[in-house]
């Protein structure tokens, strides 16, 4: 007499595939996201320090907020960076809860976007040593 339908072993079979399946691929998702959440802090902070550029060209001297920059970057005072893991160095570090600031201008360096106080170049999957 032929059963319709699956087995127990055949359901406990599938069930330990897919658990294997799911082990290898949520490590590589979760790796892809840092690396996105570090691409888009990239491009955030290499906008800001864009615009911080044309304040200074324009005013003549460098902005101390990022509300200073409303008239630059849409949406300037809320420009947030997302929340989850970015590589800072080539080490995977939690950035939620961080916000973009301007670093201030010193005798040696003009003015700065960071992000906890890394600029865009810290921000990368590689170690910088």
């Amino acid at each position: 007499m032929r059963q319709k339908g699956f087995a127990t072993l055949e359901v406990i079979l599938m069930v330990v595939v897919i658990g294997i399946l799911a082990s290898i691929a949520v490590p590589r998702f979760t790796s892809v996201t840092t690396a996105a959440n570090t691409a888009k802090i990239q491009s955030d902070l290499s906008t800001i320090d864009t615009a911080i550029s044309i304040y200074y060209m324009e005013k003549g001297s460098y902005p101390t907020t990022l509300d200073n920059l409303s008239d630059y970057l849409k949406d300037a005072a809320n420009v947030k960076p997302p929340t989850g893991k970015a590589y800072i160095n080539g080490t995977a570090t939690d950035i939620s809860a961080k916000t973009y600031a301007i670093k201030a201008a010193t005798a040696t360096d003009e003015a700065r976007a960071t992000l906890d106080g890394h600029t865009a170049g810290e921000f990368t999957n590689k170690s910088s040593t």
